[in-house]
């Protein structure tokens, strides 16, 4: 039997996510066309809409579909900069995003912005004290993600808010919530923009959203014939749209018990974990899906490849960075060793209960060959 521990990279398809990109391709028609097919397409965009929207606790109108967690991102930030720049040029983010927020700030600066990226804690978390002392009256955007996508270290938003609101008002507030969505509660009245991904929670690969307050309006990041109220310009990809409304709808009505569970599992695995001499390098108070620990020999590539030879499929960090050392442990200041052993383990409502131990007894059979 094979054991997918690695849904911080990707999940799963849900059957009913499944089910409704499929009748999204037998409705082939064009959602911008007035003739039945486009008008049967129209209404199932709106109805997935509706259904994301539902999910997040917020107005159909303040969803917008784009092509994934990184075009929503990207959309984010540079909108955001361009809305604010007569504010200032200094925006703040921490040291611990995900390299789509990294990446685009990069670009920020070559721009003339000023970024000051925040450090996290030893124990992977961020401090909101540090990140209040970075705002400055001329910071025009604060970044940061809900979760951490390689530690589950949950980020302060509430917080970050409530310091912006003395400091620097009119700075806009966005969220990587990409491994937040139906994981943690998010808290969206505090935010103006927040990220998702579709292929998080059991939707399809190369479909995202992106949240957007009430009354802000963003320049686009793509122009063409006006889609998504023209903040994302392109023919809407219909079948990952129904598949990210579907799955948003089911994870969402089954929240609560599936944030329980995959808590449990997390907490049996930390537990076995630090029995077996294991590092564990995720805070206490992580989120319930993500665990990131180093075992004392080897490097993870290592445990991956005979993990995986095994049928347990685990990561060493983000799938993006592709065996590259772990940026975000490395800002942990942690040791050598562990950065470089660094195994994660990441469940989802649908992991076996009996994933934790198996992992471990075989993450023990492994040590032994070193």
């Amino acid at each position: 039997m094979e054991y997918y521990l690695d849904n911080a990279a990707t999940t799963a398809v849900l059957p009913c996510a499944r089910a409704a990109a499929e009748r999204a391709m037998d409705e082939f028609g064009n959602p911008g066309s007035l003739h039945g097919a486009g008008l049967r397409a129209r209404k199932l965009l709106d109805e997935s809409r509706s259904a994301l929207a539902q999910a997040l606790g917020c107005k159909p109108a303040q969803v917008t579909f784009t092509s994934g967690g990184s075009e929503s991102i990207n959309t984010a930030l540079f909108g955001a900069a361009a809305k604010n720049r007569h504010l200032g040029k200094h925006i703040v983010s921490t040291q611990i995003e995900h390299d789509a927020t990294l990446n685009t700030l990069k670009a920020l600066k070559q721009q003339g912005y000023e970024i000051t990226l925040v450090p996290p804690e030893r124990d992977g978390s961020v401090s909101p004290d540090r990140v209040a002392e970075a705002l400055r009256p001329d910071t025009i955007l604060v970044s940061m993600m809900a979760v951490c996508n390689e530690t589950g270290a949950i980020l302060p938003l509430s917080r970050t808010r409530a310091a912006m609101k003395t400091v620097c008002p009119g700075a806009l507030l966005h969220a990587d919530g990409v491994q937040g969505f139906c994981k943690i509660p998010l808290p969206l009245k505090e935010l103006d923009l927040l990220s998702l991904s579709a292929h998080k929670i059991g939707g399809l690969k190369g479909s995202g959203a992106l949240y957007v307050r009430e009354g802000l309006r963003l320049p686009p990041l793509i122009y063409g014939g006006n889609q998504e109220n023209g903040l994302r310009s392109g023919t809407e990809a219909m079948p990952q749209i129904a598949a990210f409304g579907a799955a948003a709808a089911f994870r969402s009505a089954h929240f609560a018990e599936n944030a329980a569970y995959m808590a449990a599992l997390r907490d049996r695995l930390i537990a076995g974990a630090r029995a077996m001499g294991c590092a564990v390098n995720s805070p206490e108070s992580g989120a319930p899906h993500i665990v990131n620990l180093s075992p004392g020999k080897g490097r993870s590539e290592v445990y991956i490849r005979t993990l995986s030879d095994r049928g347990i499929y685990v990561s060493g960090g983000s799938a993006c960075a592709r065996g590259k050392k772990s940026h975000v442990l490395t800002a942990m200041v942690l040791p050598g060793k562990n950065v470089d052993a660094a195994l994660r383990v990441s469940f989802c409502p649908e992991t076996p209960e009996e994933a934790p131990e198996v992992f471990l007894t075989a993450l023990a059979e492994v040590e032994k060959l070193f």
